[in-house]
């Protein structure tokens, strides 16, 4: 069961959204369906759903602007936007919901499921980091929030050594040595941290090169990071992770 208010000003968008959501799951109920995001926002004050399906350019009041006019907001969001692929790095940097236009059911099934799975509510500090990351390049984006059981944790992403699968978890090992377990697989995270320089060594494992401290032959191969954890290097990758680490390391 949940709630559900749709805000974007091209109507067929929201037609074809709400027929979608009613097809995949009945107990849904669509509460209200605005293109005008002033009347919308006037209505979520006094009628907060479960979850808002909120459209980023419209004219007037954008989605960034509503929100700012509401927040802490205590639902969920899930945007749906026509931003290409770049951009949409942006809200995988801040773990937030989205949804590329134009919608399919094969869409609409994933964002919801997903959302099911991570029921949390969006802070502050996560809009204001998907705001500054929409309109910066990779290099400018230094942070990266961490959906945990608790919320999120948002960190630098200098200060990550390393990164360790745990099936559709990954652990997250800090400078500070501290740990951070978030729900996401290293594939997500991957796709990610390769724009940083991070390096997938083994198929559980995506390290820092920054933070490698030697280079172990025996057994196959192996790297001993900062936080002296040992970790293997995978047959396939091998001979191209050693040559960037000892290229690396020659000048530490």
């Amino acid at each position: 069961m949940a709630n559900i208010i749709i805000i974007d000003d091209e109507m067929h968008c929201s037609n074809v959204l709400d027929s979608l959501i009613k097809k995949v799951h009945s107990d849904y109920i669509v509460t209200g369906i605005f293109t005008d995001p002033i009347q919308g926002l006037e209505y979520i004050k006094n009628n907060p759903p479960d979850l808002l399906f909120l459209d980023i350019e419209m004219p007037n009041l954008n989605g960034f602007s509503l929100l700012d006019k509401i927040l802490p907001v205590d639902f969920d969001i899930i945007f749906t936007t026509a931003y290409d692929q770049y951009a949409i790095r942006a809200f995988q940097y801040c773990a937030i919901n989205y949804l590329l236009k134009p919608i399919t059911e094969k869409n609409i099934v994933r964002a919801l499921s997903g959302w099911e799975k991570r029921r949390k509510k969006t802070s502050n500090e996560q809009w204001q980091l998907l705001q500054k990351n929409l309109y910066s390049s990779t290099k400018e984006r230094s942070k990266i929030a961490l959906p945990t059981g608790a919320g999120y944790s948002i960190v630098e992403i200098k200060n990550i050594v390393r990164c360790q699968s745990d099936n559709n978890y990954t652990n997250f090992f800090l400078k500070d040595e501290n740990k951070i377990l978030i729900s996401r697989t290293l594939k997500e995270i991957d796709e990610i941290l390769v724009e940083h320089g991070f390096l997938r060594i083994h198929q559980s494992h995506l390290i820092n090169p920054q933070f490698v401290k030697g280079i172990l032959r025996q057994d196959g191969g192996s790297l001993i990071m900062y936080d002296n954890a040992e970790i293997p290097v995978s047959r396939q990758k091998r001979t191209q992770i050693n040559e960037i680490l000892r290229s690396m390391l020659r000048f530490k």
